[in-house]
C-alpha cells in the first residue's frame, strides 16, 4: 500500500484549502500530491505539475505546510 493510499480523502463536495490558500470543493479529480507525509491539493493540474518539478523549492510549499523546525 502506498503512502497516498494511507491518507484519507475528504468527503466529496466538502470544502478544502488548496496550496495557494484558495477554497475549493473536493472532487475525486482534484489534483493532489503527497509531500512530507501530507496531501496537498491544487486548483488545477498546471499548479500540480509546477510543484512536482521542484517541490522543495516551490512557492506553493511555503503556503501549504508549516516550516520544519
Amino acid at each position: 500500500m502506498s503512502a497516498e493510499q494511507d491518507l484519507p480523502l475528504p468527503e466529496i463536495g466538502s470544502q478544502i484549502v488548496t496550496a495557494c490558500k484558495s477554497a475549493a470543493h473536493f472532487q475525486p479529480s482534484t489534483p493532489s500530491a503527497i509531500f512530507r507525509g501530507r496531501r496537498i491539493y491544487f486548483c488545477d493540474a498546471s499548479c500540480l505539475e509546477d510543484f512536482k518539478a521542484d517541490p522543495e523549492n516551490s512557492c506553493l510549499t511555503s503556503h501549504s505546510l508549516p516550516s520544519e523546525s
